[in-house]
């Protein structure tokens, strides 16, 4: 028999992230470097393009896409930023879209081009050029990109074979002695790639990537946090204006002041207050994970704080008795709003967007007392 003494009961696990709809209602989802083979290469093309500007745009000032006809070899252009206005620095995203990784007759014509076009001087060379495939690079490739002068030395003997007609459709190229001598001087470890994971990792979570691969979020919304016993800093100004709201629900029977230390005198405001904290903490894990997850692009999602600002400015600037009926009221309204069209509607709660009013509150987009109303 078990000896029941020596058991150690085990403690059941808090839960870290909150549990939505989203999660119950889909199935697994596809695995995202599989939906790329779905993928056109016109579509990979605009997918290298949307990722590099999610995720690199902290690196670059400007990026193109001009994949098509006459690109001499360029699809995806990323300039980066340099004090020099006048010179251009820029990385080239070469897009491949086949049914199997590359292998070394697939980036010949390429690595052909590059060379030829900046010998002509139709533009410069680039700092790093990435060949981007969804089925990534062959054991030969990745072998030679580690190895940037067997790569060149290959290349070289490919000439003919792989360049020399391909290029131009009106002329031949040969490998003379004045563009045999441009390859040469050409840094070959400019040339590199970038694996499928890579480009599904550095992407993950954000709503963009939810709005490609679908699945929903792949980032979860943490369980909001208790407030603290003490008042943060980063409190005062939603707080101030909540005591300034409650002394104004006092204004006929005479002035009262009240602060955190007078709170205890009247017990409902004090109820009222905590759980005003409670909302704003509340709030506050949703908004960090809108701004972990929101597009560069920040015409494509509107903004949260905003949403619950153009639901309750008109009720705001209503007229009202008090500043606390006003809070009250507003906080009602903002509880009923309907975000079923958001992108994190699955993950947003009333208290949410009640504490929301406190965020805009702290940030003096608005006010509870209007002495207007005076």
């Amino acid at each position: 028999m078990t000896n029941l003494k020596k058991e150690v009961p085990i403690r059941k696990p808090e839960p870290k992230y909150m549990l939505t709809n989203q999660d119950v209602t889909f199935g697994s989802a596809i695995n995202p470097i599989k939906r790329m083979d779905i993928f056109s290469p016109d579509e990979f093309e605009m997918f290298i393009e949307l990722w590099a500007t999610e995720t690199l745009s902290h690196e670059y000032r400007k990026i193109v896409r001009c994949g098509g006809a006459g690109d001499m070899g360029r699809d995806v252009i990323a300039y980066i930023n340099t004090d020099d206005d006048e010179s251009v620095v820029w990385d080239n995203y070469q897009c491949k879209h086949y049914n199997t990784p590359l292998t070394p007759g697939n980036i010949w014509i390429e690595i052909g081009k590059l060379c030829y076009f900046t010998y002509i001087g139709e533009f410069t060379l680039p700092s790093n050029y990435y060949f981007v495939c969804q089925k990534g690079v062959g054991n030969s490739v990745n072998k030679l990109l580690e190895k940037p002068e067997e790569l060149k030395r290959q290349f070289i003997s490919e000439w003919d074979k792989h360049c020399k007609n391909k290029i131009s459709k009106n002329k031949s190229i040969e490998l003379s002695e004045e563009f045999l001598t441009h390859i040469n001087n050409i840094d070959f470890k400019i040339f590199n790639h970038k694996t499928p994971l890579e480009l599904i990792k550095s992407f993950e979570g954000t709503l963009s990537f939810a709005s490609i691969f679908g699945g929903g979020l792949k980032k979860k919304r943490e369980i909001p946090p208790k407030p603290p016993a003490s008042i943060q800093d980063s409190e005062n100004v939603y707080i101030s204006k909540l005591f300034t709201a409650y002394e104004d629900s006092f204004q006929k029977s005479g002035q009262v002041e009240i602060d955190e230390s007078e709170l205890s005198n009247y017990p409902k405001l004090k109820n009222h207050f905590e759980r005003q904290r409670v909302y704003y903490f509340t709030a506050s894990t949703l908004l960090d994970l809108e701004r972990d997850t929101r597009p560069n692009n920040n015409n494509i999602v509107t903004s949260l704080k905003d949403d619950v600002y153009n639901d309750i400015i008109d009720t705001l600037e209503s007229e009202f008795d008090d500043g606390f009926k006003r809070l009250r009221v507003v906080t009602d309204r903002a509880r009923l709003m309907n975000l079923s069209s958001h992108p994190l509607s699955s993950v947003v709660r009333a208290d949410d967007t009640h504490g929301i009013c406190h965020h805009l509150a702290n940030e003096n987009r608005i006010d509870w007392v209007d002495n207007d109303d005076k």
